[in-house]
């Protein structure tokens, strides 16, 4: 039984590859396409609302400065272009004779704010009260026309009735006129005729100029309709023309405010993890351009800085495979990750600390030079990691620069064999 157990750890042994290579302490520094957070103007810290290390969102708030005076800037030439807006919302309805006001979608939408309320139902009153005289001044113009319609019709009638009496007269004349030629009729009767005649004629001469000058005056009516519509269209087209004037002037500076008030949040410009923050309680004051933390994107290859030793480097070059173990999780559920060496540093860096050099994996210490290697774990590697698992620079790592292959076997003989080697080499 011993003896199988024996021939079975043998052939285990003389059989079974481990990876051979370089081990390194690291740690993780995800360099490539940081974002760096800057605050264009000074300004005092009102609120700092994220942490070393946090996960954040693109475009979600990092970081309150006090927004005061930002604040009454922009609402005040907010107020100004709204009620600018309003204004040429009415003036546009009244210029075109709109039964109703349509006001700009910027300004509905808000309608949950009393300001903005108030400011449309002031215009509301406007346009209707202008409205409301504007059809007074009408309906007294209508009312005036149907009087003197009327009057016309009257005339108009007097004269039929007059036209007929001559008529009749003229005819009654005719049969005296008969008589008169042969001597049967006297002439006074004739005369009386035709000095009733020549009054109906007067009379009639008398209603149609009345009738005329009522023509003429209905002429002057419908022309003051014409001259309040014109002028109400006046009116509107300045009023329009001067609101829409005040708001080519607002906007310009309005959206300057709002660009400032918008520079007193601080967002984050990609989705991913803050670094080196700046700021950490409210009341600081931060200069122009002054960093105020860097943003590691999510997405972005996670790089690992490990620190070779001299005597070891000649084994490492770029495109080497590697395996990197992230040493502050627990192993138990995160396993080793592929990654790739991009980058061998080349030239020697000396540690600034005093100490010694790197023995057995450890990195180097301060005095000791080291080649700095970076390693990238492209994000595909990361699905291997437990779900929610969070990633952030600093987190030290488990370096093993993959140079080849060995057997168990050949791994435990291949000091003794590199010794002997080295003997006989002096010898």
């Amino acid at each position: 039984m011993i003896g199988v157990l024996v021939l079975g750890l043998g052939l285990w042994a003389s059989l079974s590859p481990l990876s051979t290579g370089v081990t390194a302490q690291g740690e993780v520094r995800v360099e490539m396409n940081k974002k760096t957070v800057k605050h264009r103007e000074s300004g005092m810290v009102r609120q700092v609302l994220v942490q070393e290390g946090e996960r954040v969102r693109a475009t979600q708030p990092l970081i309150l400065y006090n927004d005061i005076e930002a604040r009454a800037a922009y609402d005040v030439l907010q107020n100004q272009f709204d009620s600018y807006e309003a204004q040429a919302a009415r003036y546009t309805a009244e210029a075109l004779g709109r039964p109703s006001v349509t006001y700009p979608a910027d300004l509905t939408a808000r309608m949950s704010d009393p300001r903005v309320a108030g400011m449309i139902r002031d215009q509301e009153v406007l346009f209707a009260t202008r409205a409301q005289l504007f059809q007074s001044q009408n309906a007294v113009l209508a009312q005036r026309m149907d009087q003197l319609q009327s009057q016309v019709e009257g005339q108009q009638t007097q004269v039929a009735s007059v036209d007929e009496q001559i008529r009749l007269s003229e005819e009654e004349m005719a049969g005296y006129q008969t008589l008169y030629d042969k001597g049967f009729a006297p002439k006074p009767l004739i005369l009386r005729y035709e000095g009733t005649i020549a009054e109906l004629k007067g009379r009639k001469g008398s209603l149609m100029s009345d009738i005329a000058r009522l023509h003429q005056q209905m002429g002057e009516t419908k022309m003051q309709g014409a001259t309040n519509r014109d002028t109400r269209e006046s009116q509107a087209a300045d009023g329009l023309r001067d609101a829409q004037s005040h708001i080519a002037d607002t906007l310009p500076r309005l959206t300057a405010a709002k660009e400032t008030l918008d520079q007193t949040v601080v967002r984050a410009p990609v989705d991913g993890y803050v670094l080196n923050l700046t700021q950490f309680t409210a009341g600081g004051v931060t200069n122009p351009g002054e960093t105020l933390m860097e943003i590691v994107p999510a997405d972005a290859p996670i790089i690992v800085t490990a620190q070779i030793s001299p005597q070891e480097i000649n084994k490492v070059h770029v495109g080497m495979d590697a395996q990197v173990r992230l040493t502050g999780l627990n192993p138990r559920w995160h396993g080793p990750l592929k990654a790739t060496v991009i980058m061998v540093s080349a030239d020697k860096i000396v540690n600034e600390r005093a100490g010694q050099g790197a023995q057995g994996g450890q990195p180097p210490q301060g005095g000791a030079a080291y080649y700095r290697v970076d390693l990238r774990i492209e994000p595909r590697e990361l699905v291997k990691l437990k779900k929610d698992t969070k990633i952030t620079p600093g987190m030290p790592a488990s370096v093993q620069l993959v140079s080849g292959k060995k057997t168990v076997m050949e791994s435990l003989i291949s000091p003794i064999t590199d010794t002997l080697r080295g003997a006989l080499s002096d010898q």
